[in-house]
C-alpha cells in the first residue's frame, strides 16, 4: 500500500464519509493506546460544534481528548486533502505544543496532517508517547520525521 495515498480524501465534502473518518480515528486510537481513552463528552475540549449545538465539518479537530489528571491534551486536525499540489512541497503531519486554559492550564499536543497510512502511524507514535510522558519539545521532531 502507498503510505503517501490520502485516505478519507473526500471528507471535507461528505458528511458520511466525514463521521466515518471521525469514527475511524477513534477505533484506530482506543485500539492502538496503552492509555483507555474515553470518548464521552467531557474528555472532549473541542466539541466541533457551534452555539446551536450544530456540527462543524472542518476537521479542527478531528479527534479531540483531555486527561485532567495528567493536565494534558490533543488535538488532532485534519488538513484539506484538495490543498496538496506536490507533496514534495508541504510536510504531511507537524506537531507543536500548546497552552490552554480551561479550570485550569493545561498543555495541548496539537498535531496537523494530511491523512495518510504514514501519518496515522506517525500521529498514533506521537500520542502514546505524549500520553506516557515520552514526548517534548526536544524530542517531537524525531517523531514527526
Amino acid at each position: 500500500m502507498d503510505d503517501r495515498k490520502i485516505l478519507y480524501k473526500d471528507f471535507l465534502n461528505n458528511k458520511d464519509v466525514y463521521n466515518l473518518n471521525v469514527g475511524y480515528w477513534r477505533r484506530k486510537l482506543e485500539k492502538s493506546l496503552e492509555e483507555k481513552i474515553s470518548f464521552d463528552n467531557k474528555n472532549q475540549i473541542i466539541t466541533n460544534k457551534n452555539k446551536h449545538g450544530k456540527n462543524f465539518y472542518d476537521g479542527n479537530p478531528i479527534f479531540s481528548y483531555i486527561n485532567i489528571t495528567k493536565g494534558k491534551a490533543i488535538r488532532i486536525i485534519q488538513e484539506n486533502p484538495d490543498d496538496i499540489q506536490h507533496y514534495s512541497d508541504i510536510k504531511l503531519i507537524e506537531g507543536w505544543f500548546d497552552n490552554i486554559l480551561l479550570d485550569i492550564e493545561v498543555l495541548e499536543l496539537v498535531i496537523s496532517l494530511y491523512m495518510t497510512q504514514d501519518t496515522v502511524q506517525k500521529c498514533i507514535n506521537m500520542v502514546g508517547a505524549w500520553l506516557a510522558g515520552d514526548l517534548n519539545d526536544n524530542n517531537i521532531d524525531r517523531y514527526i520525521e
